[in-house]
């Protein structure tokens, strides 16, 4: 073949793929142009829910509300509650003892928390108006330092997340703290007849460094979710070291006295379930045929069986939609035909009788034979 043919034959090739790639491309043209100029179903936005309470800003109404909130709490017959306490150790320990035996003693004392916390209350799930020994929570103004309160979390770009509750925090004046107490404890008994193999203690000291409280609240119900309650302390305690620990003293201390200072961190858990039911979301858009599982929270006692409670689902166009006893939806595949107005969604009521008490809530669904738009 000589160099003209071989060239135009190149030449050919290449207006042949050039061809194929054109022709691609117009047919993906004509697609996506077929694409874009469907119509679809784009969900109309939901209206923000409105909160039972506004946020209130002083710090006087802050506490009053947040203790009314509590004392509601731990009176009611529809929540349930959980609670239990850490404790961490933080900073150097202040001893007489050696730098070696200060070293031990520090190892011990990271690894005691767990013990500590054990001895405190604790309770998993304990109706409320049933609790004998619920944690009391009330905050003094007087005794706030500073507070803050915002609906949901900010982010740094100003993106809002967690809106539907809101977020209260309350600095105390470590001064108004009365640390009186701790000595009569039972976990302080507890922890110093752990240690009466080791040593005897005759005096201790607590000294608070630091308190707060976090509150996280459904802004719907007005209901306490949880609460962080963070104190940091100090504990000045003189101990009388028994016979086998005396050497971790000095060699020039002549009495077997030790004045020992530990700084530790307790933070107490309090969190709420309420009983209750309600759509995790406002609204919905389905097509006709579409089996779903409706977005529905229902809450109840862990330990209730189906006898103990009722829960039904009723659409308001009962021939568009079928929903099970476990909240699955199926919609009709001539869905759009019974609707009495093909552009209005219809409206399913989710009702909950649990303990002698109906809840209930709405949720809207929106019918559409068009592809539902997405932001995808």
């Amino acid at each position: 073949m000589s160099q003209i043919s071989k060239k135009k034959s190149i030449v050919l090739v290449v207006l042949i793929i050039i061809l194929l790639i054109g022709i691609c491309f117009a047919t993906l043209a004509v697609y996506a142009k077929r694409e874009f100029s469907k119509p679809r179903f784009k969900q109309p936005e939901e209206k923000p829910v409105s909160s039972l309470t506004e946020l209130p800003q002083s710090k006087e109404a802050l506490c009053a509300y947040v203790n009314g909130l509590y004392e509601k709490a731990v009176k009611s017959d529809y929540a349930e509650c959980s609670w239990h306490t850490d404790v961490n150790f933080w900073g150097d320990i202040v001893t007489p003892f050696a730098q070696a035996d200060n070293s031990i003693v520090s190892y011990i004392r990271d690894n005691a928390g767990g013990e500590i916390a054990a001895l405190y209350p604790n309770e998993s799930e304990v109706k409320m108006s049933q609790a004998k020994d619920a944690p009391a929570v009330k905050i003094n103004s007087s005794d706030v330092t500073e507070f803050t309160a915002e609906q949901g979390h900010t982010d740094e770009n100003g993106n809002v997340s967690d809106d539907g509750y809101y977020f209260i925090s309350f600095e105390i004046d470590p001064k108004s703290v009365d640390t009186g107490d701790y000595t009569n404890s039972t976990v302080y008994k507890e922890a110093v007849k752990k240690l009466s193999d080791v040593a005897d203690i005759s005096e201790s000291k607590f000294e608070a460094e630091g308190l707060s409280y976090s509150f996280k609240i459904d802004r719907v119900t007005d209901e306490i979710i949880n609460i962080d309650i963070n104190g940091k302390y100090r504990i000045k305690s003189s101990a009388q070291l028994k016979s086998d620990f005396t050497l971790l003293l000095p060699a020039e201390q002549d009495s077997n006295f030790a004045n020992i200072e530990l700084p530790f961190n307790k933070t107490g858990h309090i969190s709420f379930k309420w009983y209750g039911c309600r759509f995790t979301q406002r609204s919905m858009v389905v097509n006709p045929g579409d089996m779903k599982a409706l977005p529905a929270d229902v809450r109840i006692n862990s330990g209730a069986v189906k006898d103990d409670y009722k829960l039904t689902f009723n659409p308001s166009v009962k021939e568009a939609v079928s929903i099970d006893a476990d909240g699955v939806m199926t919609v009709n595949k001539n869905a759009t035909e019974t609707l009495p107005d093909p552009d209005k969604p219809i409206t399913i009521t989710m009702k909950l009788e649990y303990e002698g008490k109906v809840y209930s809530d709405d949720l809207t669904v929106y019918i559409t034979e068009l592809e539902v738009e997405t932001d995808v």
